[in-house]
């Protein structure tokens, strides 16, 4: 053997050799403890403070919204999936509030193969009209609800009590009044379910409220026949202050709800055409400011200036409350 490959075998032997005797000295103890280049990894991840909290930790503080998400079908996402990690929180300040709501649900609700088929799924696009998620959605319980109350109340005898609606809401439902509802031809299933809700306390009006605490369940159910079963021939309600162009612009994120022209879409919620322009005003007013309650009027209307208000109250106000079609 030529005597340059000895010499270069002697020193791949001594290299190794070399490298056998330093590893031992160079490499920690804990090299080898939990795995190839972990190292004290383990136990100092362990030790470090859990980040996510799980929903328990939200509890104390925020009942009416733990209540919502509970009952519903969002209650598998926990809070800090939203909201980001709870560590430290309260002490160290507020979450995180998502405002891009589009990108957030859309990671679990945007339409793709392979998804399952009991999770609702969206085409982006055309779902919602660059509208952020939250505006229709109460993001603590999104699902929107379609089911209306059966109504099943005689129209001939809501007619012979209607007499102590009257000096509100006119006698044939038409009201002479521009801060009160015409209620001549609306859903029965909405006259029902709001005359409930004053009634328990889930609304809340001066006027409506002792008003609807002394009706049963069968006044309740005769009033909802007989106004829904009025023809509808509201007269133009009172001038508005708004622009009914713009109106119209902006009524078109609440066609989903309203109805095309706020003629109802969904039973369960109120014919808005023809209505009076005082009252519809004075009603988003009060969605905006908390004083009815509904989460999703309340996400709509948090975002609505003044003039937009208004601007929707002058375009309802001036659609007929008869289908043109």
């Amino acid at each position: 053997m030529p005597k340059h490959i000895i010499r270069l075998i002697l020193l791949i032997v001594a290299v190794l050799a070399v490298a056998a005797i330093a590893a031992p000295l160079l490499t920690v103890d804990s090299f080898y403890r939990y795995g190839h280049y972990r190292a004290n990894s383990v136990p100092e991840i362990a030790a470090q403070e859990p980040v996510y909290q799980t929903p328990r930790y939200c509890y104390g503080c925020h009942t009416e919204r733990r209540a919502q998400w509970s009952a519903s079908s969002h209650k598998s996402v926990i809070c800090e999936v939203c909201h980001g990690a709870a560590q430290g929180h309260p002490q160290s300040g507020k979450l995180f509030i998502p405002t891009d709501t589009v990108r957030l649900c859309t990671q679990c609700h945007e339409a793709m193969p392979g998804r399952p088929v009991t999770q609702p799924q969206i085409e982006v696009a055309a779902h919602s009209g660059g509208q952020q998620c939250a505006v229709c959605h109460n993001p603590h319980s999104p699902k929107i609800s379609t089911a209306a109350a059966k109504v099943s109340g005689d129209a001939a005898l809501g007619k012979q009590s209607a007499d102590a609606c009257a000096s509100c809401h006119g006698d044939d439902g038409n009201s002479p009044n521009d801060t009160w509802p015409n209620l001549t031809g609306q859903n029965a299933a909405y006259l029902a379910r709001i005359l409930a809700a004053y009634q328990s306390g889930d609304q809340s009006d001066p006027v409506m409220t002792p008003l609807a605490s002394g009706l049963s369940s069968a006044d309740i159910q005769n009033f909802a026949a007989y106004y829904a079963g009025l023809s509808c021939k509201a007269p133009a309600g009172g001038k508005p202050v708004g622009d009914v162009t713009a109106g119209e612009s902006l009524a078109a994120n609440c066609v989903a709800c309203h109805g095309q022209a706020g003629r109802g879409a969904n039973p369960a919620w109120p014919k808005l055409a023809a209505q009076k322009p005082g009252y519809l005003v004075n009603v988003l007013k009060a969605f905006k400011a908390g004083l009815r309650k509904d989460p999703m009027m309340a996400g709509v209307a948090k975002n609505l200036s003044d003039t937009d208000i208004a601007n929707l109250a002058a375009y309802y106000a001036a659609q007929s409350c008869q289908s043109t079609q």
